[in-house]
């Protein structure tokens, strides 16, 4: 069955959201150090945004819960059109902070809401494939998003990569108001039960997504910023990240299809190993001709694995608790970022050394996850249809 429009809508709005985001987040750390930021600053870039959304992020889905879907999803594109024009006026790296903490709110709020929202529009077409297709439009933004910014700050500077940002927020704040128009949670009031979430099916994706989140900020942040110490040129960061991102797109759109299908845990736990083994691969030589190629291996893992986790999560819980569900479980991302990037320069000193730190801190994630799925092979294996 096709999407309805206000499930494109809501679609092209979150494709929006994320293409912002992915547009400014490989180039970030760079342009902290062209205001003069060092390493522990630069470490700190991650984990200011992630701070707030750690602590927003759950409070925002039990508000969802409780039926305040449409204000907070329109609140969070807000708040990360302001986030754009603080980076835009940047004249010191504390001023970079700020616009740090104004995009963790807007992701605190917006991330819950359009979780909650993909599965109420796309009821038609079941729940998981409407997650499905969300998680392709980030990968669409993922593969975009690099690739745009590299072009913008080449040619152009970091301004107009800000000023494209702020762009797309616009259009996805007009197409959010568009899809949320009368749409609320099947739910009597009251927000969603924390008792809800307590079970193993939903804390193993929680694990994983920590791990997961704690070696891919690290190698966002300290990739761009080893080819900047290097004096690798941009254009190599850039397409190192456009890579990854488009087969992170790819796996993506292979596993959409069959997503309402098969166990996500299987297509998870394949994922998490490949990226795994993708960026391992990619730290090991980072100015290398093959890099490109290395990063498909880790964007294709990734692909996999996120859209994979998400819906084993989400789907787990009880429709009330939902909203709840997709705070906790987005949260998770963000206690990796807070704890993965300044525990891995801590112990690793230097940019190269703090990626393969990384590396062991991501591994933990996926012996996790293959222990909990090997345990439950049969459930794991059996398909949903």
């Amino acid at each position: 069955m096709r999407p309805n429009l206000r499930e494109l809508e809501l679609n092209a709005g979150t494709l929006l959201f994320f293409l912002a985001a992915h547009s400014v987040a490989p180039y970030i750390s760079r342009y902290a150090i062209t205001l003069g930021a060092g390493e522990g600053e630069v470490a700190l870039l991650g984990p200011t945004l992630s701070l707030m959304a750690l602590v927003l992020r759950p409070v925002s889905g039990y508000l969802v819960d409780a039926g305040l879907l449409r204000p907070l999803l329109l609140s969070g594109v807000f708040s990360a059109m302001v986030a754009q024009v603080v980076y835009a006026s940047s004249s010191s790296v504390a001023v970079l902070y700020l616009g740090r903490v104004l995009q963790g709110i807007g992701i605190a709020l917006f991330i819950p809401a359009s979780i909650y929202s993909a599965t109420l529009v796309g009821s038609e077409r079941g729940a998981s494939e409407a997650l499905a297709w969300r998680a392709t439009m980030i990968g669409l933004s993922m593969a975009l998003g690099p690739a745009v910014g590299g072009v913008l700050v080449g040619l152009y500077g970091y301004g107009s990569l800000f000023t494209a940002a702020l762009a797309y927020l616009s259009a996805s704040l007009a197409l959010n108001a568009l899809a949320s128009r009368g749409l609320r949670p099947p739910t009597s009031g009251g927000g969603g039960r924390v008792g809800g979430i307590l079970r193993v099916s939903f804390l193993v994706p929680l694990v994983a997504v920590f791990g997961y989140s704690s070696l891919y900020n690290s190698f966002s942040l300290f990739l761009p910023a080893l080819h900047e110490s290097l004096g690798v040129d941009v254009a190599v960061t850039s397409l190192v990240f456009t890579s990854y991102s488009l087969a992170n797109l790819a796996a993506r759109l292979v596993f959409t299809p069959i997503s309402g299908k098969v166990r996500p845990l299987a297509t998870a736990t394949v994922g998490y190993a490949l990226a795994l083994l993708g960026i391992y691969a990619v730290t090991s030589t980072p100015a290398s001709h093959v890099t490109p190629l290395l990063a498909a291996v880790a964007g294709f893992g990734a692909g996999l694995l996120i859209p994979s986790l998400q819906i084993a999560a989400i789907l787990s819980v009880e429709p009330g608790s939902r909203g709840l569900a997709s705070g906790v479980y987005t949260a998770m991302f963000d206690v990796g970022n807070l704890v993965g990037p300044p525990l891995a320069i801590t112990l690793g000193t230097t940019y190269s050394k703090a990626l393969g730190i990384a590396i062991e801190l991501g591994s933990v994630g996926l012996l996790v996850l293959a222990i909990y799925s090997l345990r439950n092979f049969a459930k794991v294996a059996q398909p949903l249809g």
